[in-house]
């Protein structure tokens, strides 16, 4: 089944490390939302044959909407397309913009799962990314929204922040666990072209973590999340038993989705394109009945054979049999050297059905793939 997802630009703040589209100004929300609705519709003809299991609303803050701005979009959706009845629909929040009472709206819309963009558990961290809330808001905030009915809750993580300690990444790690959330997504800092952490860090006010400290950190988050009961099923994504999100593994496993808001990326058919990164310039588009992208390419075989060994390897593996009906290829005839070479050095392990990374792969993952395949 295929994917939507929504793109909501609006946020408090921008965060120092944030390469998103986003913007703090909502003088132009109004319009955007009879935008994005109108987007919406009219992609609905052209995709009335396709089925959806997954909604994911990314910005931005989305949670910064409040119910009725969220039931109308709902409203939208599902009158133009055929969502499954057990559809995964996620929204993205910043702790601190959803109090109990927010929730307990938001428990009467179709949402089901909510991803808190916490980064840090320790303020002095937070304080140096940006963010505007504290670390105690952050546990009140999951806790919040488990006590509402939120079973399917995930939290981001950040770690190899300019003089993090391995110790401070532990106890971040320990402080998550603790929250008993069914998801952890955990990414290494990186310094983004454009964003002000990448200018901080040319005026010399900050540098990159040690490259040693960095692959240590990862290291432990991958033994110590699993110890602690979490499936690691890509290189920053970690799930209780059958929590995995459903949205972001049609990105790694090639499945269709449909997207819609400025700056937004859609993958349907062989083709891929991304949606202009001005809102005026969006509501301008959408407004004149005009597509509302500035980049469209149509992907060729080449492509998509790279792009399917590059994600599945990141993610859960490659399928041996879906590899051969996408691409009429015999991935174990036409790889067997760089499958031989993962194996033999503790890369990655096959059994009759696929290849997938070990812990030690998932470290040497991009290196993997660039020298190998």
């Amino acid at each position: 089944m295929a994917g939507i997802y929504l793109h909501i630009p609006f946020c408090d703040t921008k965060c120092i490390y944030c390469d998103f589209y986003s913007i703090t100004n909502h003088t132009k929300k109004t319009e955007f939302l009879a935008a994005i609705k109108k987007e919406i519709i009219h992609y609905s003809t052209k995709l009335s044959d396709r089925k959806f299991d997954s909604v994911f609303f990314g910005g931005g803050t989305p949670s910064l909407l409040n119910y009725n701005e969220f039931d109308e979009i709902f409203k939208v959706l599902y009158d133009n397309y055929d969502i499954s009845p057990g559809a995964e629909i996620t929204i993205e929040s910043n702790p601190g913009t959803l109090n109990i009472d927010k929730l307990r709206e938001f428990k009467n819309l179709p949402i089901n799962r909510i991803s808190f963009g916490v980064q840090s558990f320790i303020d002095e961290e937070l304080q140096f990314l940006t963010r505007i809330h504290s670390a105690k808001q952050a546990k009140e905030s999951i806790l919040a929204a488990k006590e509402t009915g939120f079973d399917n809750v995930n939290l981001d993580m950040i770690f190899a922040l300019p003089n993090q300690t391995l110790d401070s990444w532990k106890y971040n790690l320990e402080e998550a666990v603790k929250l008993d959330t069914k998801h952890i997504s955990a990414y290494s800092l990186i310094f983004e072209k454009g964003t002000m952490l990448y200018s901080m860090r040319d005026k010399g006010q900050v540098q990159n973590a040690d490259i040693e400290l960095e692959q240590e950190m990862y290291e432990y988050t991958m033994q110590y999340l699993s110890d602690s009961g979490y499936r690691q099923y890509e290189i920053s994504n970690y799930a209780k038993p059958g929590y995995e999100c459903r949205h972001n593994l049609k990105y790694w496993t090639l499945e269709e989705y449909i997207a819609f808001g400025p700056s937004a990326s859609s993958y349907i058919g062989n083709n891929r394109w991304t949606n202009i990164k001005n809102i005026g310039r969006y509501i301008d588009l959408v407004e004149s009945g005009k597509p509302a992208y500035d980049f469209i390419e149509t992907i060729d075989n080449e492509t998509s054979i790279t792009e399917h060994i590059m994600l599945g390897l990141r993610s859960i593996g490659v399928n041996f049999s879906d590899f051969r009906n996408r691409h009429n290829i015999d991935f174990e005839s036409a790889y067997k050297s760089p499958i031989n070479t993962l194996i033999t050095n503790g890369y990655a392990v096959k059994d009759e059905n696929s290849i997938s990374l070990t812990r030690k792969g998932y470290a040497m993952c991009d290196e993997i793939v660039a020298t190998l395949f």
